[in-house]
């Protein structure tokens, strides 16, 4: 046993055991691949998961599945940013696109 002072930001955390469900989804696949390519400016990407899509993946919120994709961006370095929203009529909706530029 060892004992030691560390920061706040030096405390080991325990490593996701499980894969989330969204990372097993072809969608994802898809912009995982495009996310690798590289984006333009002017390019974003879309996914737009309905009830029947949330169900059949078991996906409850749509804010694990924005964080994920947030944290995907952020462990690659990537100058990217997640929005993320609901519509009635066409359900959850996940935007990747190129940061933008300060003025």
């Amino acid at each position: 046993m060892a004992y030691t002072k560390i920061t706040a930001k030096d405390v080991t955390k325990r490593s996701r055991l499980s894969v989330s469900r969204f990372e097993k989804t072809e969608e994802w696949r898809l912009m995982q691949a495009d996310i690798d390519k590289g984006l333009k400016a002017n390019e974003a990407l879309q996914v737009v998961l309905t009830d029947e899509d949330k169900r059949k993946y078991r996906i409850k919120n749509r804010r694990t599945v924005a964080r994920f994709v947030r944290k995907y961006l952020e462990q690659g370095n990537l100058p990217y940013i997640v929005k993320s929203f609901h519509r009635d009529d066409m359900g959850d909706v996940f935007i990747v696109q190129c940061a933008p530029r300060g003025r």
